[in-house]
């Protein structure tokens, strides 16, 4: 189950990784900070997502 959402949550990531959509961000002038901040949420949200969909899945 728990590989599962793991699966799940590095599908809804993408195929880009955490240090290029940083560096792309920082790229486009926003601070590293906020780059960072967003790539957090960006981050829990897919999990989030890949978690309920993992819940409903079991129903």
């Amino acid at each position: 189950m728990l590989m599962m959402v793991v699966g799940m949550a590095g599908t809804l990531v993408g195929c880009s990784t955490p240090a290029q959509r940083q560096a792309e961000c920082q790229a486009q002038g926003v601070s590293k900070d906020a780059c960072y901040m967003a790539e957090q949420n960006r981050q829990n949200v897919a999990l989030k997502q890949a978690m309920e969909n993992a819940h409903d899945a079991v129903k």
